[in-house]
């Protein structure tokens, strides 16, 4: 699970740069037309993109970011699986009608680089995180230094300004003289600290400023942002990007604490406030995401500045264009987040509306083991479904895939109807009906590995490719590489993806020659029963000797109707192809479909 962490975090770093200077753009074309607040408020995306890796998985997956999450696991070897260089046979039960040929696959074992990468990050993350307490540290210090405010002319100007800004509990006020700036600390429960110089020093006005804008960032929770910010810093300490974009995220904050400060205020004290900001140009009290001052650097506060002197209120056309503008940057923070790609698991859910669904009691069948059972007929239109929420679960098609492998074969000309043959190509394999000649008939209901391989690198991986998003093949994901996307790798599918392609396979809907069809159709024909035909392709999931998936498709030809299925066992130990056969069966047979 680590490994995989891993991978997603060093994809969305990839794609970090890209938001970040998208935001920036936004701000620069279109800042004229953004309210203050929503200028600040675009970084939100930014540090919401800095969660995604950690997020539960989701379905929102676009092929070219699921080819990238692929291709970076190969750092990360326990990401996926892969084919072992040895296959171990299949032990499978047996059974008068079905018997399915699988293989073991197994995931690597990790190089020491994954290992070192991770060391490395957590070592940072400590740092970070050490960094973090001790700020946090200084300032519950400072706090335990400093004294309730007992002036009670400036008491009374607080209690007016928690009025004026719209802020209802109480918010203590403590004055010290170890700070130099006015501060606001405590994410949840603030308090406002101001330094004791300014209280003989400075105007009533003017101290009425300050804690307006302290008050401000209080308001909008500016100091629970800083703790989201600090974690954020403390996972992504090693990418400068995003050091770079808390920057200026801080500086926006501050720029949109003076607008809402200024709204607050006539016309004719925007240029007081102005000059009672440019009095702690040089005083800078900054405890990094621990606290929100007024103070800053000159830079920034010449920046506030220009800012308070080009402020205007702002209008109702302004406030929505400013709502539409942040619409827009979310979809295209969305579109530029491949990790959205990342969080595609092997679990992810398809799609799947129909009506009038009929739900099968027939967990029996099942005995114990997790699973699905997807009926279609195809004259009628009606699906029958026991458990729908593994229906609608992707998951690895194994030998199923086969199906449509020899489509795409037979359509590029590799091999055709009348002449399907393939000479063994002399490798030992430990199963008797494998080490000979085959063809598709052959090869299909022997489930051969090596001839299916050969198909699919004559075919090659771009065809393959072409085929598998043509036919809207589950998620097409063939980055696990020939001879490995379909076993428990990148290519998934769920069982009601498999009815519907079968569906419109039998009615000719896909797009392939109609004698290639037949052809394959002719090399799945299992057995005939009471004038009915059944048609179907076992597959099996077997990792390093355990059997965790198993799968059953096909279709029954009836005089009146045809009757179109999938199966999915999954376990630990016990999921097969010849077990979702069984299991397929017996069903078919209760229901007075097809009688074993």
């Amino acid at each position: 699970m680590i490994h995989l962490l891993m991978v997603r975090l060093l994809l969305n770093s990839m794609a970090v740069p890209f938001l970040f200077f998208a935001l920036l753009g936004v701000r620069k074309f279109l800042g004229s037309h953004l309210t203050k607040r929503t200028q600040y408020n675009l970084w939100f995306l930014f540090l919401f993109s800095l969660a995604i890796p950690f997020l539960p998985y989701s379905d929102l997956c676009t092929k070219a970011g699921a080819a990238l999450l692929h291709t970076l696991s190969g750092l990360f070897p326990h990401a996926q699986e892969v084919s072992k260089t040895a296959v171990q046979p299949a032990l499978l039960p047996r059974n008068n009608l079905l018997l399915d040929f699988s293989v073991s696959v197994s995931r690597r074992t990790p190089s020491a680089l994954p290992t070192v990468l991770m060391s490395i990050w957590i070592a940072g993350m400590v740092f970070m995180t050490g960094i973090t307490a001790w700020s946090s540290h200084k300032v519950n210090q400072l706090k335990n230094a400093s004294l309730l405010l007992q002036n009670k002319r400036i008491r009374e100007l607080f209690d007016a300004c928690l009025k004026e800004s719209g802020i209802k509990g109480n918010i203590p006020i403590y004055s010290s003289a170890y700070v130099k700036s006015p501060l606001a600390i405590g994410a949840f429960k603030p308090v406002i600290i101001v330094p004791i110089h300014i209280l003989s020093e400075m105007e009533e006005k003017d101290i009425r400023y300050i804690l307006l804008h302290e008050l401000s960032h209080c308001r909008h929770k500016d100091l629970v942002v800083n703790r989201l910010m600090a974690l954020a810093q403390i996972v992504y300490w090693f990418h400068p990007v995003v050091w770079l974009a808390f920057h200026e995220m801080q500086n926006d904050r501050e720029i949109a604490c003076d607008a809402s400060v200024l709204s607050m205020l006539r016309p004719d004290d925007y240029l007081d406030y102005g000059n009672t900001l440019i009095n702690f140009a040089e005083s800078l009290s900054r405890f990094p995401y621990s606290a929100a001052g007024m103070g800053g650097s000159k830079k920034e506060m010449r920046k506030r500045i220009i800012s308070i002197a080009g402020f205007h209120a702002e209008t109702k056309w302004c406030k929505r264009k400013s709502r539409l503008v942040f619409a827009a940057a979310s979809v295209l923070a969305a579109g530029l987040m491949p990790a959205f790609s990342a969080m595609a698991s092997p679990d992810a859910a398809y799609g799947f509306n129909a009506e009038g669904i009929n739900n099968l009691e027939v967990g029996s069948c099942f005995s114990g083991l997790k699973g699905s059972f997807v009926l279609y007929e195809l004259n009628s239109g009606q699906y029958s479904i026991y458990n729908e929420e593994e229906g609608i679960k992707r998951i690895s098609p194994d030998s199923t895939y086969k199906i449509y492998s020899a489509l795409a074969a037979l359509e590029e000309g590799v091999i055709t109807p009348d002449s399907s043959a393939m000479d063994w190509n002399g490798k030992y394999y430990p199963f008797d009906a494998w080490n000979r000649n085959q063809d598709l008939k052959s090869a299909m209901s022997h489930s051969v590995n090596w001839y299916f391989t050969s198909l699919d690198e004559k075919t090659g991986l771009s065809s393959l490719n072409k085929y598998f998003h043509k036919i809207r093949y589950g998620n097409s994901d063939l980055s696990g590489g020939l001879g490995r996307y379909w076993s428990q790798s990148s290519l998934k599918i769920s069982p009601v993806e498999q009815v519907e392609l079968l569906a419109r396979f039998c009615l000719g809907g896909l797009p392939f020659a109609a004698e290639n069809i037949k052809a394959v159709k002719d090399s799945l024909l299992v057995s005939s029963s009471g004038g009915s035909m059944l048609y179907g392709k076992t597959g099996t999931g077997n990792i390093d000797g355990n059997y965790v998936n198993g799968w059953f498709v096909g279709f029954v030809e009836a005089r009146e109707e045809t009757y179109v299925f999938a199966t999915n066992i999954q376990d630990k130990t016990s999921a097969n192809g010849s077990t979702a056969a069984k299991i397929t069966l017996d069903i078919l047979d209760n229901q007075n479909i097809y009688k074993k």
